[in-house]
């Protein structure tokens, strides 16, 4: 049986191909096939379209033949649009506009979906680096998962899987000082990493090397930027700095580029260590154990090596290496350094891991937000051409005479091609227009940063021309449809199509509308929500409330002294010490709790805090007593929250005993019971709380907190000057309680500012195609509503009959779009844990607030029609 190549592509081939190239083209891809055809008839099929649409290359095109007349035709049929453009300048006004908003809100919606999808996609080696995320499994707690690796585990990786090229871990440690002479600051943005990172990421080295001497106890890279700030210079390798992580002085190893802005991961600087000498015998045993929650992982595999090869031998691995006990919570799996951004919601913080400059996004969440941005141009597209169509059917008497005067129907659809053409680039070029002029204001909106390169990289300019051509299509094919039903004997009948595609134009205003509520009722969900999570009760008062971080043994042991004089200024009303913050920016520390040692034991946040605590929070103690302040008596004594109580069955918890296991296991006793607070946002359910006297045997004190009255800039100062007396050599690191806390909500609040800002739009854009659907409609029925008026109807039963059809389209817009907003709105609410319920009243004010704004438009129009001489009414036609 012979075999022949898809007809198709070989017509395509030939039509496009020119006629000096067509026969070697087409005779290599000839042979081809048949060689292929020997393997599988279909395979040969798919290779030879294949090979077609590779070989659609400019240079392979045919020339363009255009000729004098169809340069002619082009000049004058131009010349007839922008004619009639100024003649009927509300109609193409009204198409433009709306057209060019739908493109501006599309093309602002994509640039921050493409820089969403390409967060760490720049890493040359991205395709072989992985990070390891572990997974957990506690009977309190269930699966969770998490990157804080087991110290070991990068080590043995490399040692035990030949197609793991190289791990790095990378840590963070809290805050650290940077000094060069007077030049000091504190620096969070860092990481301590292997030197091996220098190998996996990539880093544009600008002086110095990092890998000069893998074998020293820590050296240290610095971005240009934090150079700058430290030396006033770049060229700084191999001079030496100070830092409050080290006794001596530490080498500058390099300079680096400052990070690309499209990195998950933004440091300042990045210490190396061999991990030999570091931090003394206590971090050398930490830095053994398999049961520690260290630092991040990231592996550089093999060219062509897969982790699903290590994954087929990880339990042989973990039986080798872990011990027994700590299996079930050191189970680990590989993610891609460009999955990190958008798939990693379900990991927790923890540990010692750097965390992400760059939020974690949601990645169902980024393609709402993408569709939204088509939904709004589908309401354009389907405004323009619904108007397209108008303007056709009300250009038929034209198109008739220019028939009769031997136009062909050819000639008849080129101009309607030619100034459909016209008015989506005009639109196109205003919605370029609007991009340009508000782009430093959608940046701040959205919350990013990146450049106007995003509108014109390959993929962003095939997605414009695809769009482009498929709007210029569509509204070009209604029209030449209409056209091509004209007939010699209806040519001097003028409108003689007005009633024809009035179901299609129904059709497009119903999902107009119904798109419209969908936007509406989500814009309103999404405030409420925002709305109830930044003002839910969080069982304290954040409003208020500064926090200096203790970064120094120094003011650690002189903390009560602090305390004390930061309490002396006339505006602070409370003064506090505790090792953790509600709103945590570092990690909590958790502890084991049972009521029998070792036995149903459950998993607790614990946070050491001093007398002054809870008046400072304003957390309600709701049973017992606060602690003391006499140190000797309250180290063993704990405090529990509402939730942890519960947790551990306790009826009468006070005076109880009950067993808390960190490092060391300490048999407390429960003096007191607070009412539920939240440590994190609002996505996260309470959980349990411990707390204990800042003097107790688990952890002490890391941070101040101040709760001010009035004059905050002049309590600033105070805590400044408080910080230079008892700690001069290391500068104050502050933050405002409220601010720190709005981070959680940073992400959501620019997604649901885009969204109303589409949504807002989208209603703009609806009220021009209705505006000029009612005014065809008002056209057409002229004569009917003249008769009207003469037999009696007064204005107002003019007025509802066009009201009335619009009333049943949004109607039916309203049953179609209810479900659909309820079944998505009710998916983004499921991410909160404490969250608002789906109110139907929501749904009848967003119908409401549509059909007002609808009608209103209607009247404007209806309403001159109605109160107009029904004499010249009669006249028209």
């Amino acid at each position: 049986m012979e075999f022949q190549p898809p007809k198709r592509a070989l017509k395509f081939l030939r039509w496009f191909c020119r006629d000096e190239f067509l026969g070697e083209i087409e005779g290599d891809l000839w042979e081809l096939y048949a060689l292929r055809t020997k393997k599988s008839s279909k395979h040969a099929n798919r290779h030879f379209w294949w090979d077609v649409i590779r070989s659609f290359r400019p240079m392979n095109f045919k020339r363009l033949k255009i000729n004098n007349w169809t340069m002619y035709q082009i000049k004058n049929y131009s010349k007839v649009y922008f004619r009639r453009f100024r003649k009927d300048l509300q109609h193409y006004v009204i198409n433009i506009l709306g057209l060019a908003l739908g493109f501006s809100v599309l093309l602002f919606i994509s640039m921050y979906a493409y820089n969403e999808f390409h967060i760490d996609d720049f890493y040359s080696k991205k395709d072989n680096i992985y990070r390891v995320v572990i997974t957990s499994t506690d009977p309190e707690k269930g699966t969770e998962h998490h990157v804080a690796a087991a110290n070991p585990l990068a080590e043995a990786l490399v040692t035990e899987f030949p197609e793991i090229k190289s791990a790095a871990r990378m840590y963070y440690l809290g805050s650290c000082t940077l000094q060069k002479g007077e030049n000091m600051f504190a620096e969070r943005k860092y990481a301590l990493a292997d030197f091996s990172l220098f190998e996996i990421l990539d880093f544009q080295v600008v002086d110095g090397d990092p890998l000069k001497d893998k074998a020293i106890p820590l050296g240290i890279v610095l971005t240009e930027t934090t150079a700058k700030r430290l030396f006033n210079k770049i060229d700084v390798a191999g001079e030496y700095l100070d830092s409050n992580w080290s006794d001596e002085p530490i080498e500058v190893l390099a300079v680096i580029k400052d990070m690309n802005k499209n990195s998950s991961y933004q440091f300042n600087a990045i210490f190396l260590s061999s991990f030999t000498q570091l931090f003394g015998r206590g971090s050398q045993r930490w830095l053994k154990r398999w049961d520690s929650r260290g630092g991040a992982i990231f592996a550089l595999f093999e060219e062509g090596a897969s982790p699903t090869t290590v994954l087929a031998q990880k339990s042989i691995f973990i039986d080798k290496y872990i011990p027994e006990e700590d299996r079930a919570k050191q189970d680990f799996s590989f993610q891609p350094i460009s999955d990190i951004h958008l798939k990693s919601n379900h990991i927790e913080d923890g540990g010692n891991e750097p965390r992400t400059a760059i939020t974690y996004a949601n990645e169902d969440y980024l393609k709402i937000l993408l569709a939204i941005g088509f939904l709004v141009m589908i309401i354009a597209a389907f405004n323009y051409i619904n108007l397209s169509s108008v303007q056709a059917l009300k250009r038929t008497h034209e198109a008739g005479v220019r028939k009769v005067n031997g136009a062909t129907m050819g000639q008849l659809r080129f101009q309607l091609y030619l100034e459909n053409f016209w008015t989506l680039l005009i639109a196109y070029i205003l919605g370029l227009a609007i991009v340009f002029l508000l782009f430093n204001s959608f940046l701040n909106i959205s919350n990013k940063s990146f450049g106007l390169s995003e509108l014109v990289n390959f993929e962003t300019v095939v997605f414009q021309m695809v769009l482009f051509m498929v709007i210029w299509i569509f509204s070009s094919i209604i029209p030449a449809f209409y056209y091509s039903k004209l007939t010699k004997s209806l040519v001097l009948v003028k409108n003689v199509f007005s009633g024809k595609g009035d179901w299609m134009r129904r059709a497009f205003v119903t999902v107009q509308y119904g798109i419209s509520l969908l936007l509406v009722v989500g814009s309103i969900i999404l405030y409420q929500q925002l709305n109830y999570v930044q003002n839910k009760n969080l069982g304290f008062d954040n409003s208020n409330l500064i926090t200096l971080d203790i970064n120094s043994g120094a003011a650690r042991r002189s903390f009560k002294e602090i305390v004390r004089t930061l309490n002396e200024h006339p505006d602070v009303v409370s003064a506090s010490a505790s090792s953790r913050v509600p709103g945590e920016w570092k990690w909590n520390e958790e502890v084991k709790l049972s009521l029998i040692q070792g036995q149903n034991e459950l998993k607790s946040v614990q946070y050491s805090v001093d007398q002054f605590w809870l008046k400072t929070y304003g957390i309600t103690l709701i049973e017992g007593n606060n602690f003391s302040g006499m140190d000797k008596s309250d180290t063993l004594k704990v405090i529990m929250n509402e939730t942890a109580v519960a947790r551990l069955g306790l009826k009468n918890p006070i005076g109880k005993t009950l067993w808390v296991e960190e490092d060391t296991i300490s048999k407390m006793q429960i003096i007191g019971v607070v009412k539920d607070f939240h440590l994190e946002s609002l996505h996260q359910p309470i959980s349990p709380v411990v707390l204990t006297s800042w003097n107790n045997p688990i952890i002490g004190v890391d941070y101040f907190t101040i709760r001010y009255s009035a004059n905050p800039s002049e309590v600033l100062a105070h805590i400044e000057d408080v910080q230079t007396q008892f700690d001069p050599t290391t500068p104050a690191e502050l933050n405002f309680l409220d601010e720190r806390w709005s981070r959680y909500y940073k992400d959501d609040i620019s997604k649901s500012n885009l969204i109303l800002i589409a949504t807002v739009i989208s209603i703009v854009i609806s009220i021009f195609g209705l505006f000029g659907l009612v005014n065809f409609s008002v056209e057409r029925r002229t004569k009917e509503m003249g008769i009207r008026k003469v037999m009696g109807a007064n204005v107002p039963h003019i007025i509802g009959l066009v009201l009335k059809d619009y009333l049943v389209l949004m109607g039916i817009a309203l049953v179609i779009a209810t479900p659909v907003a309820y079944w998505f709105l009710n998916e983004w609410l499921s991410s909160f844990t404490f969250r608002i319920s789906l109110n139907p009243i929501v749904f009848v004010i967003a119908f409401i607030g549509i059909a007002v704004v609808s009608f209103l438009t209607v009247i404007s129009r209806v309403l001159r029609l109605a109160k107009s001489n029904p004499v010249n009414s009669l006249k028209y036609e």
